[in-house]
């Protein structure tokens, strides 16, 4: 899967401060000698039954049992798998275990409302059998594309019960029609400057570039006028949260929750203290992770400032003092150096059975492997993690289980590791 543009020879942002990984960290097949196509997420559904879900690229979500990957899979769905189209994101609803319901993304392989296929949110239920799922779910929502890449398409439930949603900014290479930062319907008419439904021709697209939170657990037999992805005073899969920061505001689109992200393709909750970490990828210089703290007010937007910044610095440069919209707590250029890469891929704040990993954030890279952030007083340091073996290639994503084991999906080699530490003496005693 290819996330980036393409790639320049760099330098790291600044010197990283070589953040402690505990020694004995290592990683280890969940289920052993178990191969996956394009696997892209891990997911649990927090039920009390152990499972691991893996979900693959083109359409398949299987089933990690007691060690075993099971025949028969969960589900298979027919979507749209070049480029960067797929089956993108899960997420079980909180109440799973007595509800039986969960929420894909993906791309849709038939229907379009701008220039490419649509990203669809949908709902799906379990059926009488614990490991298979119902094939035929509901949409909840459509958004309009207008490229095969920069999809986004990551899924979270909140801990306030809402359903959020990362959507890249379209696909078009440096964004030049300014999806990413309007916040209402725009034409594709390469000016950023014009974010209006005026004038012009062909689609309206609407929140490319954004992270979207929804209620999709209320759905409405009138859509608010500014809900995008709905038609006014219509019936709508879903309701806006009336803490969104434009849920009341007029031509601007209510399901924003942050805006200005170029592909937000992976973010994540702490599972202890609520606070989001987005792994955005960069177009030629810089790859960055952005952070909103769970007691962010809602009054305005979080605008993360693609496509005037890239990391801390002016688009496409390396101009440091980029003052337009917040700064990531971590980034790195692209090339070779102590740090690697070319696109983040956003992991997870560990939370898990090892209490020496305890508040590292580990995520990666497609192509510069895994790496671990580690906040010292509020200055976060980078790291790169190159166990002796596995060699990880092709990071496509993180996951956690239901008690905060981490895992990581090698999307190049098909393979998904678990994150472990030394069970002898790992925490002070003999055990995890």
């Amino acid at each position: 899967m290819q996330w980036r543009s393409w790639v320049l020879a760099f330098a790291v942002v600044a010197a990283p401060v070589a953040a402690q990984v505990p020694s004995d960290l290592m990683l280890v097949e969940p289920a052993p000698g178990a191969m996956f196509v394009e696997p892209l997420a891990i997911r649990a559904p927090n039920d009390g039954s152990g499972r691991i879900f893996v979900v693959e690229k083109c359409g398949t979500i299987r089933v990690v049992k007691n060690g075993v990957v099971l025949a028969t899979p969960f589900l298979t769905l027919n979507v749209a798998c070049s480029s960067e189209q797929g089956l993108l994101g899960l997420a079980f609803h909180p109440s799973y275990a007595s509800n039986g319901v969960f929420y894909l993304t993906y791309t849709d392989p038939v229907q379009a409302i701008g220039a490419s296929n649509d990203q669809v949110l949908g709902r799906f239920t379990v059926s009488a059998n614990a490991d298979v799922a119902n094939p035929a779910g509901t949409v909840v929502m459509r958004v309009p594309d207008i490229a095969g890449n920069h999809n986004g398409g990551d899924i979270h439930f909140g801990n306030d019960g809402y359903l959020y949603w990362s959507m890249g900014d379209g696909g078009v290479q440096g964004d030049p029609n300014g999806f990413a930062q309007c916040l209402w319907k725009k034409r594709a008419d390469n000016n950023p400057a014009n974010c209006s439904t005026t004038g012009g021709s062909g689609a309206l697209y609407y929140l490319l570039g954004k992270i979207l939170r929804i209620d999709v657990d209320h759905t409405t037999s009138s859509a608010q006028a500014n809900a995008c992805a709905s038609t006014s005073g219509a019936h709508a899969e879903y309701t806006i949260p009336a803490t969104n920061p434009y849920a009341a505001t007029a031509n601007t689109c209510a399901e924003v929750w942050a805006y200005g992200l170029r592909n937000p393709w992976r973010f994540s909750f702490d599972r202890l203290t609520h606070d989001m970490y987005i792994g955005d990828v960069g177009s030629n210089t810089t790859e960055e992770v952005d952070f909103q703290a769970a007691a962010t007010s809602a009054a305005t937007g979080y605008n993360y400032g693609w496509r005037n910044c890239e990391g801390p610095f002016v688009q496409d440069s390396t101009t440091v003092g980029c003052t337009f919209g917040i700064l990531p707590i971590l980034s790195y250029f692209h090339g070779s150096g102590a740090i690697t890469g070319d696109a983040v891929t956003g992991g997870y704040r560990y939370r898990g059975p090892y209490t020496r990993l305890h508040g590292f954030y580990v995520f990666g890279d497609l192509d510069g492997g895994l790496l671990i952030g580690q906040n010292n007083g509020g200055t976060w340091a980078l790291s790169a993690f190159s166990p002796a073996s596995p060699v990880v290639s092709g990071v496509y994503g993180f996951g956690e289980d239901e008690v905060g084991n981490l895992y990581v999906a090698s999307g190049y080699d098909g393979k998904v590791y678990k994150y472990v530490l030394d069970e002898i003496f790992a925490d002070g005693f003999d055990g995890p």
